[in-house]
């Protein structure tokens, strides 16, 4: 019987069957440990036993841990004679929380924009909590409008005068207009609304990576959505100094990402060599980003920054961690989180809003056509109150003042898309932000 090289081990959910990634392993014989690594998003990973002495086989085993299953060992079996021994564990989760819901009294929603003539498309909150509209009347495509609401009353009707898209809020709370040609800033001169056109380019190069900021220091990101792996850095304004935080790396979807190299015809191939030595950068890269991000099995990285007072939180979902630094770059800790885990019995939907009036974080749930509002718990990265919206199928959901903002339109009709706000009853200390 020849001597096993490798050891393979798959872990998945004795539930769900869903795959466990970030599961820690150590690969023991005696008191020394001989390997150590963490299982990939596929729930797999392959540690070497070249170390161990085959006299000593007998008392190796695995030793595995995770934050929200069990902690466990295993036996090696040294029964195969393959090169690979493949090991396949199954854990059952009994640390991942049990959600308290808030369960909302029969009240309605408060109404925040109808018309029996407009639609709301799109909507945002500027750095003053003013609402910012994005309506229509037939197409949104040929007869969009910006509105601005004040005091419950439209303060300027602004006709945006190309194809309109979206609404995009940057770093400083200014919303601009998203079209398919340009962008529009909205600015305020002499007390009086305007729509100001903004370099394209300029927009995406210099603003959207700028996540936040303090009064010092600019937080950006590198995030590409063609690209499984980006890096959060820092820039100090008085000495214009660079300071990377963390590396956020989806390492599966990296792996399939270059994969996809090896698969194209020999064309392709010679057109992304061509272009990494017009400009370095690898051929993998070129094809994974045509070509990979097209299937069904490419998904962008998620994980969003968020700066609370002096405080930044990262929520590194492909590593199951909540990452925290100080507004200098220093790391304060990682804490575990798994309220992203089984999303499609949880209806998780990697989509967290930061109430910027409290400093409070929020996770987006939907199950059957419902949506719920999830208070995270920021030194446990746990959800500890669950708020329901009253309506279902609701669209693109804003956090303000303790307060839910959504689109919503009855099923099957003819009403305008109106918005609407619905107050959330969670007992929190307040955390205003400057």
């Amino acid at each position: 019987m020849g001597f096993s090289q490798a050891l393979k081990c798959t872990f998945t959910d004795l539930q769900t069957k869903d795959s466990i990634p970030n599961v820690q392993c150590w690969l023991i014989s005696g008191s020394d440990t001989l390997a150590f690594g963490s299982s990939r998003s596929n729930g797999s990973l392959v540690l070497p036993l070249t170390q161990i002495n085959p006299a000593n086989r007998e008392a190796a085993f695995l030793s595995f841990t995770h934050a929200f299953y069990p902690t466990g060992k295993r036996k090696i079996p040294y029964f195969e004679s393959a090169d690979t021994i493949q090991l396949r564990i199954a854990l059952k989760a009994d640390r991942i929380q049990v959600e308290k819901e808030v369960v909302l009294k029969p009240n309605q929603p408060d109404t925040v924009y109808a018309s029996q003539t407009y639609s709301v498309s799109d909507f945002e909150l500027d750095a003053q909590g003013e609402l910012i509209l994005l309506t229509y009347d037939k197409n949104l495509q040929k007869d969009a409008q910006l509105q601005v609401i004040k005091e419950d009353h439209a303060a300027a009707i602004l006709a945006i005068p190309v194809r309109a898209q979206a609404l995009k809020r940057d770093f400083r709370g200014n919303i601009h207009v998203l079209t398919a040609e340009s962008v529009f800033g909205v600015e305020v001169i002499d007390s009086n609304y305007h729509l100001v056109n903004i370099p394209k380019d300029y927009f995406f190069k210099y603003l959207v990576p700028i996540v936040d900021s303090n009064q010092t220091r600019l937080f950006y990101s590198s995030y590409s959505d063609v690209y499984p792996a980006f890096e959060y850095g820092s820039v100090d304004q008085l000495d214009s100094t660079y300071k990377m935080l963390v590396e956020i790396q989806d390492d599966l979807m990296m792996e399939l990402y270059r994969s996809e190299y090896k698969w194209v015809d020999v064309r392709t191939k010679l057109w992304a060599k061509n272009l990494e030595n017009q400009t370095g950068i690898d051929a993998e890269i070129y094809v994974g980003a045509a070509y990979f991000t097209q299937s069904l099995y490419y998904q962008p990285v998620y994980a969003p920054l968020f700066l609370v007072q002096d405080t930044i939180y990262i929520f590194d979902y492909p590593k199951d961690l909540l990452r925290v630094f100080l507004t200098d770059g220093t790391p304060v800790r990682s804490t575990p989180i798994a309220h992203h885990y089984h999303a499609k019995q949880s209806g998780f939907q990697r989509n967290l809003q930061q109430d910027r009036h409290t400093g409070k974080i929020y996770a987006v749930y939907e199950q059957q056509g419902h949506c719920y509002v999830g208070l995270i718990d920021l030194q446990t990265g746990l959800i500890t109150q669950k708020v329901k919206l009253a309506f279902r199928y609701v669209e693109k959901v804003r956090v303000h003042n303790n307060e839910v903002y959504f689109i919503y339109r009855p099923f099957e009709s003819t009403q305008k898309k109106f918005l609407y706000k619905q107050k959330l009853p969670l007992k929190t200390a307040s955390a205003k932000l400057d």
